[in-house]
């Protein structure tokens, strides 16, 4: 017998989720069950599989036997992220889409509240909370994103206020954590498969500049980081994300929803971006650390030495700050403030999801 929610789902403004799978097997039924067990589930689960080549089919086909929302789709070839999304967008019918992903999860109340939201604010082209980080092996936690919140209560951002925002820092929206409207998505051009890893991140700051957007300072889901990650993987290796960044560039010089300053103010964050994830790996990725992360003789000299010199962790923190130095990536009163903002709401037993 099929569930009474999917049943009832359709009910009121329709929700789509994309879900796209390669080869996740192990995670698609924690995605899925998370998924159908929002207060407020889902009109339409489309999840297209990229050809995978493990147990996921089955996996999938037990599903929609059970789940009348889910609807499954097929690439013919293996294609990619990007494409796979593009495509399961392309299928969507509901007014809201959400991007999800088969080793992520939501959590409970996210649905509910994003949809609500935007009801409240028709202007908003998304709504967004916050991400709790998870170790994909471990299942320690990393912490939580966005490390800078664009607000300190639930609420709404106009356009004018984004551009504003993005000069301060432009790291606020994890895709996983945010509700779209189709229309929205649609108009800013959809997912650019030439942007590869960072076309999710270009959408989302188009949109906002465009339509502005909902934020809730509370997790609404849990995001899995895996170290073979696409986007780990383009993102620490040097020619691949001096490449991606060049593309990010000229598009963002080209398109008139982007200020003209914001171009130079993102690649100053990319390659501090990148220079700290080269920071992280172990051992810390030297070479990707120094073509990413010095912009001159003195800043190879300079990150060599505190590598050489100091232990792993003092050497780490003295980059990093060397590395913020140099980039100004965002303000580290706004970093601090929202690290205070989070650890008084866990103290005071603010709840940290919908």
């Amino acid at each position: 017998m099929r569930d009474h929610a999917a049943a009832t789902s359709t009910a009121g403004p329709g929700l789509s989720v994309v879900l796209p799978n390669y080869n996740h097997a192990q995670y698609l039924p924690r995605a899925l069950d998370a998924l159908l067990s929002q207060e407020q589930p889902p009109g339409e689960i489309i999840v297209v599989d990229d050809c995978s080549t493990d147990g996921s089919r089955n996996i999938l086909a037990d599903y929609a036997v059970r789940h009348r929302s889910i609807r499954l789709i097929r690439n013919e070839r293996n294609v990619g992220v990007i494409p796979t999304l593009s495509r399961g967008l392309g299928e969507a019918r509901g007014q809201f889409v959400y991007f999800g992903a088969a080793d992520d999860f939501v959590l409970p109340g996210f649905f509910k509240a994003a949809i609500s939201t935007l009801q409240s604010y028709p202007q908003a082209g998304l709504f967004f909370g916050d991400a709790s980080l998870m170790d994909g092996q471990s299942g320690l936690s990393l912490g939580v994103r966005p490390p800078v919140r664009p607000r300190y209560s639930a609420g709404f951002i106009d356009a004018c206020a984004v551009a504003k925002l993005l000069r301060r820092n432009d790291n606020f929206v994890v895709t996983g954590a945010a509700v779209f409207r189709r229309d929205a998505v649609i108009s800013a051009g959809g997912l650019q498969n030439e942007l590869s890893t960072f076309a999710d991140g270009y959408l989302v700051r188009k949109i906002a500049l465009m339509r502005g957007f909902c934020y809730a300072p509370t997790a609404v889901m849990t995001w899995c980081v895996f170290p073979g990650s696409v986007s780990r993987t383009t993102s620490t290796r040097p020619d691949r994300a001096k490449q991606l960044l060049a593309t990010i560039i000229s598009r963002l010089a080209t398109d008139p929803a982007f200020p003209h300053w914001y171009a130079d103010a993102f690649s100053r964050r990319w390659h501090f971006s990148t220079a700290r994830l080269a920071l992280e790996e172990n051992p810390v990725n030297r070479e990707l650390l120094v073509d990413m992360g010095a912009q001159n003789s003195r800043d190879r000299i300079v990150l060599n030495h505190f590598l050489n010199t100091f232990g792993l962790k003092a050497a780490r923190t003295l980059v990093l700050g060397w590395l913020w130095w140099r980039y100004r990536p965002f303000s580290l009163a706004s970093l601090a403030t929202t690290s205070i903002a989070r650890r008084l709401g866990a103290l005071f037993g603010k709840p940290q999801q919908m």
